[in-house]
């Protein structure tokens, strides 16, 4: 697999990780959703400043977009970024509260 291809999987497996769409995480980063999908499948190469702007909507270090030998993409607290998807999914939180009540 080529460079272009795991890191296009690397950002695809982040963005899903992250409970985005391509849409949403095309927007955050002023691309177009078809444009993110060509760079996810491999097909484009990502700029310098894109790069940067996925790393930051992400809270990601950059030097984990290029690691493709430890995939364990763990890149923060996992108490932090259950917080961090529960704050960006209200739905999911509901959810989450209706099963913590019905063990209580």
């Amino acid at each position: 697999m080529d460079i272009k291809k795991k890191l296009g999987k690397k950002i695809r497996d982040l963005r899903v990780q992250h409970s985005l769409t391509q849409e949403a995480l095309a927007e955050k980063i002023n691309l177009s959703a078809k444009t993110l999908s060509q760079i996810e499948v491999g097909n484009n190469f990502v700029s310098a400043a894109t790069l940067e702007k996925i790393c930051s909507v992400l809270n990601l270090n950059p030097k984990i977009l290029f690691d493709f030998d430890d995939y364990s993409i763990v890149s923060q607290d996992p108490v932090e970024e259950i917080s961090n998807r529960l704050r960006r999914n209200p739905a999911l939180l509901k959810i989450i509260y209706k099963i913590v009540l019905a063990l209580d």
